[in-house]
């Protein structure tokens, strides 16, 4: 069974009043998916706003990090006046890992430390076991 995951950026939020179209008015970037705080009744339980990858197969998960972060890193002063001007919203690196068979790699550069040290990010890794 292979291994399997994704990595992405998300700008998370408990105010209610944030959508899209105000994400939309703050960063040039856009999502590869939003979803709003309470959208499904109960859950999401927050907003989040988030730029990932694609699925990926058996990767070597520290060069998917480092092509995300190279991204989001041309954003990186709208990143900071959006935590500025708004500090309720916090700043994940996700990597989440499906492990099969295949053993990942997962590291974090320098490069990808430095930016999220600069906009203030935390990095939360999933690791689920298919066995």
């Amino acid at each position: 069974m292979d291994t399997t995951g994704y990595v992405y950026f998300a700008a998370k939020t408990e105010n209610e009043s944030i959508d899209l179209e105000w994400f939309n008015l703050r960063l040039s970037l856009l999502p590869t998916r939003f979803s709003k705080m309470f959208e499904r009744g109960k859950t999401p339980v927050c907003t989040s706003w988030d730029y990932s990858s694609a699925k990926l197969i058996n990767p070597i998960f520290g060069e998917e990090i480092d092509r995300l972060i190279a991204v989001l890193a041309q954003h990186k002063e709208e990143f900071l006046k959006l935590k500025t001007e708004n500090p309720e919203i916090c700043f994940v690196l996700e990597v989440v890992i499906y492990h099969g068979e295949e053993t990942p790699g997962l590291s974090f550069s320098k490069e990808v430390l430095d930016f999220v040290h600069a906009v203030g990010a935390e990095i939360d890794c999933d690791i689920y076991n298919y066995k």
